[in-house]
């Protein structure tokens, strides 16, 4: 009896330090980095990261994230009573009540994403809260290596489940509601070259549960009703992409992706993308990308009856067809290519962009953006 509870014991101390050896931290990581959007309707996103890597051993790896986001939309510029005004009011994508169309409408939300790699291995959840939604996502995935490194397949698979509690509004009335996301995904990695890197992909997705905004209402049979959108869509999409590393320290990147889901919605997407080191520490990206679609089946310019068709009706343009264009460069730099830098700073980074959005039912932007990246 004694010997079985001293092997027990010994057995016991002996897996103690194996287990405990993946916790203990071989190298850490903390990031901080500040991202302000701007576009021509004076819609303002300001967002602050927080990153926190580590690298412990056995091969695991802990990362978390963490997001602050302020979305600001102006306020109806239009006076009050005119019909600029009101189709301003009756069609808006925020909450309206009372006076406050005209004042501007503020949104914060708060997230946090954590996950943990080893080896081939990756597994994530994610957790978003604002005053309407709150958001929860598990997500896994495998990694497998072939033909000595040279091919690599990724499959992944993700759950959603949301909460939505739609803010008083003066004009919808949406009670409570939810939506659930099942994604999966399948992606072939293969090394043509030393300098050449194709992936071939394809996604599916079921969402269900509310996807139409419960704040927009939509001109119909005379006059204004809420949206209504299906509670079901089956969504899949196959994409390919090329990247082609350059010995002068540039890349190019070219994609191409096909999308259709049962709504009658497809689209087509084709991008590139040029990257160029301007010595160590400054790199330049230019970028341009093409988006074609057709519209969904329930979509009409003008609905002549409130009920809409077949009892679904939208005012989101990303539902009707659509062509769009989008362009513009990118400046990155390190902060160690400025002689008065401080230590500290030294291994930060800024980066300024700048993009042109416009598309053909009369919508153009301006986007700019800038973040700043500061390691500890």
């Amino acid at each position: 009896m004694h010997v079985v509870a001293y092997l027990i014991a010994s057995g016991v101390a002996l897996a103690i330090p194996s287990f405990a050896d993946p916790f203990e931290v071989e190298d850490q990581e903390a990031t901080y980095l500040f991202r302000f959007f701007s576009d021509a309707d004076k819609v303002h996103v300001s967002s602050h990261y927080g990153f926190y890597d580590v690298a412990l051993q056995n091969d695991w790896k802990l990362g978390l994230r963490y997001n602050h986001e302020q979305v600001t939309v102006p306020g109806v510029a239009a006076p009050a009573g005119s019909a600029e005004a009101v189709d301003a009011i009756t069609t808006a994508s925020r909450p309206i009540s009372g006076e406050d169309a005209y004042q501007d409408f503020t949104k914060v939300r708060n997230e946090v994403r954590a996950s943990l790699d080893r080896g081939p291995a990756h597994v994530g959840y994610y957790v978003s809260k604002e005053s309407d939604y709150f958001a929860q996502q598990v997500d896994g995935e495998w990694t497998q290596s072939l033909a000595q490194d040279n091919t690599y397949l990724s499959g992944g698979g993700s759950y959603g489940w949301d909460r939505i509690t739609p803010l008083a509004d003066q004009d919808t009335a949406t009670p409570d509601d939810h939506r659930n996301t099942t994604h999966g995904s399948l992606i072939l990695t293969q090394l043509l070259s030393a300098t050449t890197v194709v992936r071939l992909g394809g996604e599916l997705e079921r969402v269900e549960g509310l996807q139409h905004n419960p704040y927009r209402n939509v001109y119909a049979g005379g006059g204004p009703v809420p949206e209504r959108h299906p509670s079901t869509r089956n969504r899949r999409d196959a994409f390919l992409r090329l990247s082609q590393y350059f010995r002068n320290r540039s890349s190019v990147q070219i994609d191409y992706r096909y999308y259709t889901d049962d709504w009658g919605v497809q689209s087509q997407t084709v991008g590139a993308k040029l990257n160029q080191y301007v010595g160590p520490n400054v790199v330049v990206r230019y970028r341009y990308r093409y988006y074609d679609q057709g519209a969904a089946d329930f979509y009409r310019a003008e609905y002549v009856l409130a009920d809409g068709i077949d009892g679904y009706r939208t005012g989101d343009y990303r539902l009707r067809p659509i062509q769009a264009h989008l362009f513009g460069g990118m400046l990155e730099v390190g902060l160690a290519a400025i002689p008065a830098t401080p230590q500290w700073l030294r291994s930060s980074r800024l980066t300024l962009s700048y993009e042109r959005y416009f598309n053909d039912i009369n919508f153009s932007a301006n986007v700019f953006e800038t973040g700043l990246s500061v390691d500890f």
